[in-house]
This record gives structure tokens, C-alpha cells and sequence, in this order.
């Protein structure tokens, strides 16, 4: 059954879905933007290198695996996840998402709803509710968040299922070591993992109104990166207007702007794994040099994307 419906005075539309599937209840009600369910982005218009993106596809269109995103609420999780599951042929891979809310209804997947109730105090919501994806032979599983199924997820991901899911961490090898918190073992990680992307979003520059950005840290920061990683690349850092503009409703930004990281878990990277339990070494042996957050977003910022001061706000600096 579902139904929509338009409050006057609103632009927003309010749509109610329910599927007479039994507990957890897959109904969704939540008010959605027209433009927004029209118009979903695609894998392309996340803000992915190509380089990336590449990689990406391999991960999303194997057999079996598990695909984690990282990073603080409202960082774009699930929204890159939705652009990922709607690069597969749903007529070929039943695809099932497990959400507290549904992002937007996709009428050729299967959701479910567990009770926000039951995601503040109970993990058997969550873990009924993946009980029943994988009885229904789902190929493709999201799940909003791992920590309440991490053993039982990463057993389906082992077992021929390809599960995509988050977690509320800050940095991609971070979630490496909550995975072994969760009681995950790290034959599994090895097993399963595929991929983790580490995401963050920024306040992007109002092209009209942004002013070049001189100032000495901006400089510091540009020149050790141009100095190696960031060498031959014409910086142009730019910083918002202190009175904005009529294109940015006087604010001198514009929309978010996606930095992130990304492991791609490779025979290289499975041996560092299983041979260091240090967050840090990981990080190290894992993540190439100019391929961190933070060098994504000085990227954006010496190409006059994003701000500094906006990196500075989202990411902390090395040292």
C-alpha cells in the first residue's frame, strides 16, 4: 500500500509506505523533498575521483564483500551508498536496505524499517531484521549502520552476500579497529573487507563572491604539498567574502563539498592487516602519501573549491 500527499503551504511531499511483510515493519514515513526523490545523485556526481570510482564498481559488482563508509553524521553515507546500490541491475541482485529511516523509497528494492526505538535500545531489531534478508536471498544488503550486526554482517559478506553499510568513525583505518571492538575476528576482516571510504563534508565556496586567499598558514599548508604529493599543480586557494552575495544569500558559500579516503583492501593491504593491530601503522602502510582526508580537502582548497578555514573546521591537521 502507499499513498503521497501534499500539505498546503508546503513544498515538501509527504509519502507513506507500508508493505505487509511482518516484523520489522518495512513502512517508511517521512517527508520528501520532489526534487530530491527525482532527481537521486549518481555514483559520478558524489564527488569521487575517477581513479576511485574505478575501484569502487570493482568492489560493488563482486559476488560477495563488504563495503564500509565512515565519518560523522551528515557526512553523505548514505547517500553515496543509495548512488552505489542503484549501479546494480536490481533484476539480477535482489537488493535489500535495513534503515532506521528510509532515505527515499526505491520501488525495485526491498526495505525495511526497524523502529527508532529499537535502534536506541535493543541491537535485535537490526539483527532480526538482516535474519530476514538473508532468508529472502538478498544478494545486495544495506545496512545504516554495522555496529549492531558487525559478527553476523560480516559472516553474510563471507558467505556470498554483498553487504554495504556505515559507521560512526572518523577515519577509514579507524574502522578497521572497531571492527576487531565489535568482536570481529581479523581472519574475517581479511575475508570480507572490500572496501572503506572515509568521508567528511565540507561548506563549499560561492564561485561568484570568493576572494583569493594570501595568507601565510594557506601558504604553509599548500607548499608542502606542492613540494611533493601535490607537485606541478597550480594552486589557487580562495576564501568566502565577509558579505557573501545575492547567489549565496550573502553567506559567501555554496553547497557541501565531499573530501574523503579511501582503503581499497588488496593482497598488500589484507597482509598489513593481519600484521599490525596499530591504527596509526595502518594508516601509514595503508594510505598512500597525498591520499589521506586531509589531502583531499588541501586539494579542494588549492583548487579554490573550499576554503582553508572550512578544511581547518572539518579535519584536523596533522602535525
Amino acid at each position: 500500500m502507499r499513498a503521497e500527499s501534499v500539505r498546503p503551504g508546503t513544498l515538501g511531499t509527504a509519502r507513506h509506505t507500508a508493505l505487509a511483510c511482518g516484523w520489522p515493519s518495512e513502512c517508511s514515513s517521512r517527508r520528501l523533498n520532489p526534487e530530491r526523490a527525482a532527481t537521486p545523485r549518481t555514483l559520478d556526481q558524489i564527488g569521487y575521483a575517477a581513479e576511485h570510482l574505478e575501484a569502487i564498481r570493482r568492489a560493488i559488482r563482486a559476488p560477495d564483500g563488504l563495503v564500509l563508509i565512515v565519518g560523522p553524521t551528515r557526512s553523505g553515507r548514505r547517500t553515496a551508498l543509495y548512488s552505489m546500490l542503484e549501479e546494480l541491475d536490481a533484476s539480477r541482485r535482489a537488493v535489500h536496505t535495513i534503515e532506521s529511516s528510509l532515505l527515499r523509497p526505491v520501488s525495485c528494492w526491498r526495505q525495511s524499517r526497524v523502529p527508532i526505538r529499537r535502534c536506541r535500545c535493543d541491537a535485535r531489531g537490526w539483527q532480526r531484521a538482516l535474519a530476514r534478508a538473508l532468508r529472502s536471498a538478498a544478494a545486495t544488503i544495506l545496512i545504516e549502520k554495522i555496529e549492531a550486526v558487525a559478527p553476523p554482517a560480516i559472516q553474510a559478506a563471507q558467505a556470498g552476500h554483498l553487504v554495504l553499510s556505515t559507521m560512526a568513525v572518523g577515519r577509514a583505518c579507524s574502522a578497521i579497529a572497531e571492527l576487531r571492538r565489535l568482536h570481529v575476528t581479523t581472519t574475517q576482516i581479511i575475508d570480507a573487507l572490500s572496501l572503506v571510504i572515509g568521508h567528511r563534508l565540507i561548506a563549499g565556496l560561492c564561485a561568484d563572491c570568493s576572494m583569493p586567499d594570501d595568507r601565510e598558514p594557506v601558504r604553509q599548508a599548500l607548499a608542502a604539498a606542492l613540494n611533493t604529493w601535490l607537485h606541478g599543480h597550480v594552486a589557487r586557494p580562495r576564501r568566502a567574502s565577509p558579505a557573501g552575495c545575492a547567489h549565496c544569500g550573502q553567506t559567501g558559500h555554496a553547497g557541501p563539498v565531499l573530501i574523503y579516503e579511501l582503503l581499497d583492501i588488496d593482497a598488500r593491504a589484507r597482509g598489513l592487516i593481519a600484521s599490525s593491530h596499530d591504527p596509526v601503522e595502518l594508516e601509514h602502510g595503508l594510505l598512500a602519501e597525498g591520499s589521506s582526508i586531509w589531502d583531499c580537502g588541501l586539494r579542494r582548497v588549492a583548487d579554490g573549491v573550499a576554503s582553508f578555514d572550512a578544511l581547518l573546521a572539518g579535519v584536523r591537521q596533522p602535525h
